[in-house]
């Protein structure tokens, strides 16, 4: 995936663990990108129009049981300019193939430790993991 210059970032994850720790990674990189989160799919919409030109939104592909392939093609239709990045515990290559088909720019597994959250969030928003300083 080509990473982007984001201007904003909205996670919209179920999980509180997984929205938290994408945030605080966010943060941690790209300090003057703004995030925000919510936990559902209807939020997402919401906040869409508010989302400044080049966001990136990252959505987990099943929100309290529902998949949100419908929510991306939703998105993509309200704002083209905005990049949606599906996000998966699992992903086979027929979900991440189906997630590019709905719009999403990526479909990722999520990772299962910091340095994973980092370097896949790094490339999103366009950071040299290099460059950022570790947390402690």
């Amino acid at each position: 995936m080509r990473p982007f210059a984001a201007s904003a970032v909205l996670v919209v994850d179920d999980d509180l663990d997984h929205a938290q720790i994408a945030r605080l990674v966010l943060r941690m990189l790209a300090p003057t990108t703004g995030v925000q989160v919510v936990h559902e799919a209807s939020g997402a919409i919401a906040r869409l129009d508010a989302l400044p030109r080049g966001a990136v939104v990252l959505i987990d592909r099943w929100l309290h049981g529902v998949e949100s392939f419908d929510t991306v093609v939703e998105m993509r239709s309200r704002r083209p300019d905005v990049h949606v990045v599906m996000l998966s515990a699992v992903l086979s290559s027929i979900d991440r193939a189906y997630a590019l088909a709905c719009g999403a720019v990526d479909a990722i597994e999520k990772p299962s430790s910091l340095d994973g959250w980092r370097e896949a969030l790094a490339s999103i928003v366009g950071v040299d993991t290099d460059a950022t300083p570790r947390a402690a």
